[in-house]
């Protein structure tokens, strides 16, 4: 990724996180993408996660931007999320990436067609790097 494509990218993370609807508007959007999904969640506590989760995507920026603390927080979620902890399986991060996606659509202002294509960019590197430790 470019850095002016990183820079846009955490702008608009930024943009998101401000709007106190983002993180609950993804999960409603996440849960309800596919029938495997929601299983998944069924015993979480959603403030944890959602913090979790703002945290996993800050990780996810500074990685693109090459940063090792942001690489290693990549590396923490990926044996987690591996095979032998809590088996989430990569086809459904495909989901994740669709369903960020629209809630980052919904809650950034400023999203178009351009942010949105680095916005992919950067979530497939990141679930790219996850899923290659499952």
């Amino acid at each position: 990724m470019s850095v002016l494509t990183q820079s846009s990218v955490k702008e608009s993370f930024s943009r998101c996180c401000v709007n106190s609807k983002f993180l609950d508007r993804f999960y409603e959007i996440f849960l309800a993408s596919h029938p495997a999904i929601a299983p998944l969640f069924r015993n979480t506590d959603f403030s944890k996660q959602k913090m979790a989760l703002r945290s996993g995507l800050a990780m996810m920026v500074m990685h693109t931007e090459g940063n090792k603390i942001g690489t290693q927080g990549l590396d923490r979620i990926g044996q987690s999320h591996s095979r032998t902890r809590m088996n989430i399986d990569p086809s459904l991060y495909q989901f994740w990436i669709e369903s960020l996606i629209k809630a980052v659509k919904e809650c950034d202002p400023q999203c178009n067609a351009k942010l949105e294509g680095e916005w992919r960019q950067a979530l497939k590197a990141g679930a790219a790097y996850i899923s290659s430790q499952y």
